[in-house]
């Protein structure tokens, strides 16, 4: 049932962030992952006279027994969420494996660091939006990511 079309042939990293409720310390955790799917949109939409122009990104990944729904992903130990990603709103995807390490709290390593160097690169989103698109009668079971 889950057979994917060939152009679900592109390798993600995803970078999850997360934050200690307790010391406030950020920390990312990264994850790659084979046989996703990524497109650019570019749509333009008319309100009255004016025409705008939108660019953004979707990714969708295959069904993965390392993904966890947010509040899944957020309730695991420290030491566990390496195992597991997940995808929510501010969440990074780079099209590509990449090892980069991100470090909230030094110049170059931030995660807007990340975004700069691969954004023109070779692709990169900030989660806008997430869903997932797994059960009963799909098809193609995945998760949907869209951002800019």
């Amino acid at each position: 049932m889950n057979n994917y079309p060939e152009w679900w042939n592109t390798t993600v990293t995803v970078y999850n962030k997360f934050t200690d409720p307790q010391t406030k310390i950020v920390k990312w955790y990264r994850t790659v992952i084979n046989g996703a799917f990524w497109q650019d949109v570019h749509e333009k939409v008319q309100i009255g006279q004016t025409v705008l122009e939108t660019n953004s990104i979707i990714c969708r990944i295959r069904k993965d027994d390392r993904f966890l729904e947010k509040y899944q992903w957020l309730r695991k130990p420290n030491d566990e969420m390496k195992n597991y990603f997940t995808l929510g709103k501010g969440d990074i995807i780079i099209r590509g494996e990449v090892t980069d390490e991100v470090d909230e709290y030094r110049s170059g390593s931030r995660s807007t660091d990340l975004i700069a160097k691969y954004k023109e690169l070779q692709g990169c989103m900030s989660i806008e939006e997430s869903a997932n698109n797994t059960g009963l009668g799909r098809g193609q079971e995945h998760y949907k990511a869209r951002g800019i």
